[in-house]
């Protein structure tokens, strides 16, 4: 099994919601349309946009918001668009070094995402004291963005967690920054174990979704 095939095993296999259909691989040319789903809503409520203001807020952080957290944006979207939360959580994505605010998303995350069926897009974006207070869980995922939200925890009233406590015990709560490596570090195994850790680390959280921010 290849280690792209493994990453969607994953997803699946932790997802208890998962349809069971495989996304295209590669597709660069179609955004999934959120909405679009077989998978009804609790209750048979009626269908909500996604992006409403009044839905609790999921806000990764990473220091750049370039790359980590863009992915676990997309990944948990993804869970969620195919499980019974669909309508009821939105997800966000922001960097913690305004050194990075607009800068493109990493070209090679976007590659090993799309493999995924997954679309990394857009540009970061800085972390805004309203964003942090308007998020029901915060989940940080380096050491940057953990001390970010210290300096900031007057302005935050929602849950604050650390990504690798949903990864099995005595792992790292932090997920490996891509750029900072050794110089005998393989990029493309770099990439594929962040992936992993985050693929793991959504399903987890997507199991804790009720105490979280429901």
């Amino acid at each position: 099994m290849t280690k792209t095939n493994k990453f969607k095993s994953v997803l699946k296999k932790h997802n208890p919601f998962s349809s069971g259909k495989n996304k295209s691989n590669c597709d660069l040319t179609h955004t999934p349309q959120v909405g679009q789903t077989s998978v009804p809503l609790p209750g048979n409520a009626p269908a909500r946009t996604y992006q409403s203001n009044d839905l609790p807020t999921i806000l990764f952080l990473s220091k750049r918001g370039m790359s980590r957290s863009p992915l676990a944006q997309e990944i948990m979207r993804d869970l969620i668009q195919k499980s019974s939360y669909f309508g009821r959580v939105r997800v966000s994505s922001r960097g913690v070094n305004i050194a990075y605010n607009d800068c493109s998303v990493d070209g090679r995350m976007q590659s090993y995402s799309s493999k995924l069926g997954l679309i990394l897009h857009g540009s970061s974006k800085f972390a805004t004291v309203p964003e942090l207070a308007n998020a029901s869980l915060i989940v940080t995922m380096d050491a940057d963005s953990e001390d970010f939200v210290k300096i900031h925890k007057h302005a935050v009233r929602g849950q604050v967690k650390p990504l690798g406590i949903f990864l099995s015990p005595g792992c790292e709560p932090h997920i490996q920054d891509p750029y900072e490596r050794g110089e005998d570090t393989d990029v493309d195994d770099r990439y594929e174990q962040i992936i992993e850790s985050v693929s793991m680390a959504c399903s987890k959280l997507l199991e804790s979704l009720p105490s979280l921010v429901l």
